[in-house]
């Protein structure tokens, strides 16, 4: 027995037909296919093949139309791909330089790919490299004793490495559910900032004040990441919305257990009554 005929004995399509629709291979399919052609637009980004880059966003704004597929992540996250499909365009359209909108394209790869790899995708990759660009400053910073204002510059130089490197991911963890947190993340970097660009002009015992300031912010950009990414059982967002579906991998799990509950509920109900009719005593 299968799902459809499941639905037949339980007499009508109701909540059934809502589980077909969402765990069919229709959305999976186009899914993927939108995957592969964010991965196409990163190639065409890469190689500056501006025509195939404008197919590209073509297409994958045409694919955004559809509802169904949106309900996969987090909508903050899907509004930030549309802004950068649509910057993209724009640069395409005014013939913009290849740097404009290459790291754009970078961006939305990063985003489709979150959306169907989840636990594997490679924006989680930024983890290590964020976690580096935190040690590269604070290294940087404890040089001050010689030279401030160069130890300062050198830092300031590595934290804005650092924010391109937020900036390319931070769609990608937005469709993720941790939007909030990466606005935390940049505040939290902006913070550092204000600390870096004190010790240029410090001296003294002021200097070793914000010295000692900008190392303890550079602290609470280290305990963001951790909440970004910790790999713990059950850190998921927790306010997720109804709609939101982490790894595909996971909805073709429930779906394969919403088959096989709804096939023995409905053999079992046909064991009990064979041709629906209830005898009268």
């Amino acid at each position: 027995m299968t799902i459809g005929s499941a639905s037949v004995v339980w007499g009508g399509a109701g909540a059934t037909s809502q589980a077909l629709s969402l765990f069919s291979g229709k959305p999976y399919d186009s899914l993927y296919r939108m995957d592969e052609i964010g991965i196409a637009l990163y190639n065409a980004a890469i190689n500056n093949n501006r025509q195939s880059a404008y197919m590209q966003v073509q297409k994958l704004q045409k694919g955004m139309s559809n509802k169904l597929l949106l309900s996969y992540g987090y909508a903050e996250g899907w509004d930030a791909v549309a802004a950068d499909l649509a910057a993209i365009e724009t640069a395409l359209s005014r013939s913009a330089p290849g740097n404009e909108w290459r790291e754009l394209a970078v961006k939305v790869r990063l985003s489709l790919d979150a959306v169907v790899s989840g636990n594997g995708s490679l924006w989680l990759q930024y983890d290590y490299l964020l976690r580096e660009d935190v040690a590269l400053i604070g290294q940087a910073l404890k040089r001050s004793t010689n030279d401030t204002k160069a130890a300062a510059n050198a830092a300031g130089a590595l934290l804005e490495t650092m924010r391109m490197h937020v900036f390319r991911m931070d769609a990608a963890a937005a469709i993720s559910g941790h939007g909030m947190r990466t606005q935390e993340l940049i505040q939290q970097m902006d913070y550092v900032d204000k600390r870096i660009n004190a010790l240029k002009t410090d001296r003294g015992s002021s200097a070793a004040t914000t010295l000692r300031n900008a190392l303890q912010s550079l602290d609470g950009v280290a305990a963001v990441l951790d909440n970004i990414f910790r790999k713990e059982t059950g850190d998921m967002p927790a306010l997720a919305p109804a709609t939101a579906v982490y790894p595909l991998r996971w909805a073709f799990f429930v779906g394969t257990m919403i088959s096989a509950v709804l096939t023995y509920v409905g053999w079992r109900k046909y064991r009990q009554m064979p041709y629906g009719v209830k005898s009268i005593k």
